[in-house]
């Protein structure tokens, strides 16, 4: 997870990289534990 953000950052979007796993988290409509519980 650091070396996601660490990317994301950077300005790489998650679309850059295979297997990365996106989240919005600026989208407050779901927690981020609930996002996690759905991967």
């Amino acid at each position: 997870a650091a070396i996601d953000f660490l990317l994301l950052a950077h300005g790489h979007g998650c679309e850059d990289f295979d297997d990365m796993c996106c989240m919005n988290l600026s989208d407050h409509s779901k927690s981020v534990f609930a996002n996690i519980k759905d991967l």
